[in-house]
């Protein structure tokens, strides 16, 4: 079941009713059985690793909060880590290592015939996955209390309107929201309609009319275009996966605050960044604090001099390119922006003087902010033809789409074929850009004069109905 499908909307109108006609408990018990009913819809087989997981994670939280042996509090831990990365790695990445295992004994001159299964991967697994993580982790930390009532962890874990594609939410943050009483709000009611259309004015009018010309793109191993012409398909990358991806956010958030919720903002405003740093404080905040909170910092953070924060930069971010796919693309784009926060982190001194340099001469700060911001935009679109390339299966095929395609995009172009696709991606990336420049207005929707939220839906609206895609398409992002 999609967001921009009429099931869900169909499911949409049995849910609210019988969520509002009910007092507190049963609202929470309409939700998860809504929730399983959401995540069942795709594959009723992959429920049993939903609730596996939210069993073995409660049982362990309540076992860690009421031990005060270290030996006992460590095993239930170590029970919940193995179990969700267990089921994690087997549906995920079994393939993937097997074969890569393979190829490598292969070109050792062993020939060995690894054993594959025909693994399906069940959707949103990495999301829930971490999700309930950080609960039994948070734990351990007594950052949180455990659960009091089973049927709310299960709510916490399986909510759906962020079940399959995040964001991510902590226990610290969710969980009390699911514990409390929840009155209807007109406010939020308003400000979550408000998200909820423009979440479908990025999926279906920026990502899904952008999708074809970015999928005929990249259907072969080098772009269309042996020139820097293909530029405008790289932009065109970019500007559907933030279209997708926040898209689906602001839904999820958009619902969620009609149901009493507040979520965590997942995405501000990742293009109008000048480095690697703020890119990933602005694009999917909730997995990038995620890997900051449970990986960067345990393994020491910043805390060890260079070398040492070089190496966590490098190891966090190589786990964050594998947990978007199990494919050796994504994992040299997670390399490839550890590389980026590393260089950035070893010149921020001679960027910091050249920022003050600038400041003193009249436009010179705005001009230079402005130049690093392009250039590394440039560089966060060399990334997405990485991580692009990951959806090509052939892994010799994937790196020869990335060097041949980088070795081309400097090459002067010759405009007249390119023409033909710039207004449609210009027009659709300035759209993406505004609503970025104006993330912030988007959060306070309800404070808007009447007038302008007016002629804000009904622009919302007209571009809907004029340029929207109604096929169903699924989002990128439930792959991972």
């Amino acid at each position: 079941m999609i967001f921009n499908s009429l099931v869900f909307f169909v499911f949409l109108c049995i849910v609210l009713p019988l969520y509002f006609l009910c007092q507190h408990r049963w609202q929470n018990h309409v939700l998860l059985v809504a929730s399983y009913v959401f995540y069942g819809w795709w594959d009723y087989r992959f429920l049993s690793l939903l609730f596996l997981s939210t069993v073995v994670d409660y049982v362990c939280g309540r076992r860690i909060s009421q031990s005060d042996s270290d030996i006992v509090r460590r095993r239930y831990l170590l029970l919940s880590l193995l179990t969700n990365l267990g089921c994690l790695g087997f549906f995920k990445y079994y393939n993937f290592f097997a074969e890569s295992a393979g190829r490598l004994l292969e070109g050792l001159g062993l020939a060995v015939d690894a054993p594959t299964l025909n693994v399906i991967l069940p959707v949103g697994i990495s999301f829930y996955t971490f999700q309930s993580l950080s609960y039994t982790i948070d734990v351990y930390r007594r950052q949180c209390p455990p659960a009091k009532h089973f049927f709310d962890f299960a709510l916490y874990v399986s909510f759906f309107p962020q079940l399959v594609a995040g964001p991510i939410e902590r226990s610290l943050h969710l969980l009390p929201q699911v514990e409390s009483p929840r009155t209807f709000s007109a406010q939020a009611a308003v400000d979550g309609i408000a998200l909820m259309a423009l979440g479908y004015v990025k999926k279906l009018v920026i990502a899904d009319r952008l999708a074809p010309l970015v999928d005929t793109a990249f259907q072969g191993s080098s772009l269309p275009y042996a020139d820097a012409g293909s530029w405008i398909f790289i932009y065109a990358f970019a500007f559907q996966i933030y279209g997708d991806f926040s898209g689906y956010s602001d839904i999820a958030r958009g619902i969620s605050k009609v149901l009493g919720f507040d979520l965590m903002v997942n995405f501000r405003a990742p293009y109008l960044v000048s480095n690697p740093s703020a890119f990933w404080q602005h694009w999917h905040i909730s997995l990038s604090s995620w890997l900051r909170d449970y990986l960067y910092i345990p393994l020491g953070g910043n805390r060890h001099g260079d070398w040492i924060t070089y190496r966590n930069l490098m190891a966090t971010m190589l786990l964050g390119g594998l947990w978007h796919g199990a494919g050796w693309a994504f994992v040299i784009w997670g390399l490839f922006h550890g590389l980026l926060l590393s260089i950035h982190r070893r010149f921020t001194p001679l960027l910091k003087h050249i920022d003050e340099q600038a400041a003193k001469v009249p436009w010179g700060r705005p001009l230079w902010r402005g130049l690093t911001v392009v250039v590394f935009f440039h560089l966060t679109c060399i990334g997405w033809l990485i991580f692009r390339a990951g959806a090509i299966e052939a892994a010799a095929m994937q790196f020869h789409m990335v060097l041949n395609s980088t070795s081309v995009l400097l090459t002067p172009p010759d405009w007249g074929p390119p023409l033909q696709y710039s207004r449609m991606v210009l027009f659709l990336g300035g759209l993406v850009l505004l609503f970025q420049w104006k993330h912030e207005a988007f959060e306070r929707f309800h404070t808007w004069p009447l007038g302008r939220q007016v002629f804000a839906f009904t622009a919302a609206l007209l571009l809907i109905t004029a340029l929207g895609v109604f096929g169903g398409s699924q989002f990128i992002y439930f792959q991972f």
